[in-house]
């Protein structure tokens, strides 16, 4: 037989209930077929006559097929459980696996009259066999040796309070065990919003770092416009070489590539070596569909004939840079 739910201090997981008795599992085993039971429970059932099958799906059971469940049985012992003499007064709460010992010494514990077989609880035994007429009756009798009832007496009243003393202490010390359970949860709870306030800060040092480290980002997309632009987009890509963020379009900044490359990549050693720099880059990266690198190849390989072709001409003529400019003055407009 299990222990009745409606004892235990917190709510009880059904898992735990025995599928016989309905109450949490006593010395839990398991069957082959997986159910769990009482041990007693299920000797009981298979004890009965033709009964050789498992109380809930009945598949054949045997007793010598079945084996402990030490989870459940050590998730049973510790939990919380009120004595089984409550009703008598006793208030204290405990572990499951120190009931058996509490219960040896309960002050509340029901005990028989030796004269006259009433039951009393044990810390009231001694007042009643004082005033018990039986025993009084017997005590008066001539044959009775007066002392070895006094010393009898004497003796169960230093047990009965022995067992007090060690009641009491057990209760002092169940109160030092709570006080110090509330106090490591008070210091969990300041560990815990000290460790929240530290990643709250490491997180703003690294947002702040994330946006230190990375060039400005244009949501209009200017890149090609002006040759300044060409080197900005092209730090903007390497900071993020091998992930493109989410936030870039990637038929935009090949657009502006392109852009780039077509406005600035025939003038010399002006801004050919920024354009060179862009599409080497970009090449790099893992930004980009497959036809798009095929034009950063072909764009590579023509800017390496220019440069070869402009070594064996010469520098550039003076007025590619007034071209330049007047280029990217009609870009903008």
């Amino acid at each position: 037989m299990g222990y009745v739910s409606q004892r235990f201090v917190s709510k009880i997981d059904q898992n735990l209930l025995c599928g016989i008795c309905k109450a949490v599992m006593k010395d839990a085993v398991l069957t082959r077929c997986g159910h769990a039971f009482c041990d007693q429970c299920l000797d009981t059932w298979l004890a009965r006559p033709l009964s050789g099958s498992c109380p809930q799906c009945r598949a054949s059971v045997s007793k010598f097929q079945v084996s402990p469940v030490w989870a459940i049985r050590e998730i049973v012992s510790n939990l919380t459980v009120e004595c089984d003499y409550g009703d008598r007064g006793c208030r204290l709460v405990m572990r499951v696996e120190s009931l058996e010992k509490h219960r040896a010494s309960c002050a509340y514990a029901p005990v028989e009259c030796a004269g006259c077989e009433t039951v009393v609880s044990r810390y009231e035994l001694p007042h009643h066999q004082g005033v018990c007429a039986k025993i009084a009756a017997t005590a008066n009798e001539p044959d009775l040796d007066e002392p070895r009832v006094r010393e009898w007496s004497d003796q169960l009243v230093e047990d009965l309070e022995a067992k007090l003393c060690k009641t009491e202490q057990q209760l002092k010390q169940t109160k030092k065990r709570l006080e110090t359970s509330e106090s490591n949860g008070r210091k969990l709870e300041r560990d815990l919003c000290e460790a929240r306030l530290q990643l709250q800060r490491k997180q703003g040092e690294c947002t702040f770092l994330h946006l230190s480290s990375n060039p400005e980002f244009d949501h209009q997309y200017p890149y090609g416009f002006s040759p300044e632009s060409i080197s900005k987009l092209s730090l903007l890509i390497a900071c993020h070489l091998l992930r493109k963020p989410d936030y870039m379009d990637r038929n935009r900044i090949f657009n502006c590539i392109k852009r780039c490359y077509d406005s600035f990549a025939r003038c010399g050693s002006h801004f050919e070596h920024d354009v060179h720099m862009l599409v080497a880059t970009a090449y790099a990266s893992n930004w980009f569909t497959e036809n798009q690198r095929i034009n950063f190849h072909c764009w590579l390989q023509s800017i390496a004939r220019y440069r070869k072709y402009a070594d064996l001409s010469g520098p550039p003529h003076p007025g590619c840079t007034a071209s330049v400019i007047r280029r990217t003055t009609s870009l903008r407009s």
